[in-house]
């Protein structure tokens, strides 16, 4: 359980960095564990948020082809210039994200993880 407490505590730090990155001087967090394996994570911020192609890049980033295609998925991100970002890396720890933003009207992001 201690594992999976911290990929979860990564999830958020990386999350609320982002929020904090935008200039947020409001952010929420709750986290909501419906099982023991499963858990969902939300983060609204009242930042500059995002246009929307950028809300689409990051949606992309968070919902990571399924992990047993690591090696096909590693190919593709040779010279990709997004692909050591934090978003990228919490992308390969869930199963699901969703991305509603408005440039000038903040962010919320939830996320979806279920333990393997």
């Amino acid at each position: 359980m201690k594992e999976e407490n911290n990929k979860i505590q990564g999830i958020v730090n990386e999350l609320v960095s982002n929020a904090l990155n935008a200039k947020a001087s409001d952010v929420v967090v709750h986290i909501k564990r419906e099982t023991e394996d499963n858990t969902v994570i939300t983060v609204k911020d009242d930042g500059e948020g995002m246009d929307k192609e950028t809300a689409k890049k990051v949606h992309h980033l968070l919902n990571q082809p399924n992990k047993t295609e690591y090696e096909d998925y590693y190919g593709n991100l040779t010279g990709n210039p997004m692909s050591s970002s934090g978003l990228n890396i919490v992308g390969m720890l869930l199963d699901e994200a969703t991305v509603d933003s408005k440039a000038d009207d903040g962010t919320t992001i939830t996320v979806y993880r279920r333990k393997k």
